[in-house]
């Protein structure tokens, strides 16, 4: 008979090996991967084993959202790398191994469940009866090619380490993650596996603003992967970074964002944006009520301002 019971760093090998034969990586890198989610965050997981053999996990971080309508971000299981053993797939273990971790996540204040999922994760959603995840809608790619045009001037620092502190101010009305610099310190800096570039605003001993990225190739021309920006202007952040990257002989960013996201808005004061409309490997945002008064605009992808550098 198997078992079903809450997963720690105890079962790390166990847990290692069936996110490294999910997700085609290393069983070393997975165990990396859960040291690093549990030193940043609240992890509920759950595990169904047969005797020895972990055969489906699931597991949500306990993070904040902010809401315009709310005075406090409200506490939100964000479920990633949910994964059955080839086995045991088709026996309705995605709902039995999901249904106490949300219960754990309500216990600790939760009133939404929340993720990112690839197509084989939104037929999981469609399909599996119970289950209870909508699809709120496809994170949108874009191409911003920066003109040449652009003047060098006021460029930005580029460097491989993030400074601090730097200003994570918003007044953006939509749906975002509640960062701090200590959250964005953890996400990339510390992230053991996977290498982040920085490009600096300065103004004499004060931090701007900050962007994220990483190299990225468009066939033979160079770019970058855009994964998020803060500062107290993002229009003059995201121009002057343009002109930087044009400096270092890099034409295109690459970004991944709800519809409505303020930087994309930004990203076209100071490059030509196009939206893509095929993707080889698209990502939806899904939500998952866990209360009677979840609030609506959740449901609504036009309220919600997210980046490829929140899908973990």
């Amino acid at each position: 008979m198997m078992q079903l019971r809450p997963l720690t760093l105890a079962d790390r090998p166990q847990w290692a090996d069936l996110l490294a034969l999910s997700f085609d990586r290393s069983p070393d890198k997975m165990a990396c991967l859960l040291d690093w989610l549990h030193s940043g965050h609240d992890v509920m997981a759950y595990g169904v084993w047969d005797g020895e053999r972990l055969a489906a996990q699931y597991a949500c971080l306990l993070v904040s959202l902010h809401l315009s309508e709310s005075p406090v971000p409200i506490r939100a299981g964000m479920s990633l790398n949910m994964s059955v053993h080839p086995d045991y797939r088709g026996r309705g273990l995605v709902k039995q191994v999901s249904k106490p971790v949300y219960e754990a996540v309500i216990a600790a204040g939760g009133s939404v469940g929340m993720g990112f999922s690839n197509a084989d994760g939104v037929k999981v959603d469609r399909k599996s009866k119970g289950y209870g995840y909508r699809v709120v809608g496809r994170m949108q790619p874009t191409v911003a090619w920066f003109p040449p045009i652009i003047r060098r001037t006021n460029e930005l620092t580029l460097t491989d380490v993030c400074p601090a502190p730097f200003p994570c101010v918003s007044d953006s009305p939509h749906i975002r993650f509640t960062a701090t610099h200590e959250t964005v310190i953890h996400r990339y800096m510390q992230h053991p596996f996977r290498r982040y570039r920085y490009a600096v605003w300065r103004e004499g001993s004060e931090i701007c603003g900050v962007v994220i990225y990483r190299p990225a190739r468009f066939g033979a021309v160079q770019g970058v992967t855009l994964l998020a920006a803060y500062g107290y202007d993002l229009p003059q952040l995201l121009r002057r970074f343009a002109g930087t990257m044009r400096g270092v002989n890099v034409h295109f960013a690459h970004i991944l964002t709800t519809p409505h996201s303020p930087l994309c808005a930004a990203l076209m004061q100071a490059a030509v944006c196009v939206p893509q409309p095929i993707s080889r490997s698209p990502y939806y945002l899904t939500v998952k009520p866990l209360c009677d008064d979840t609030p609506a605009a959740l449901f609504d992808f036009a309220a919600w301002d997210c980046m490829g550098g929140d899908i973990l």
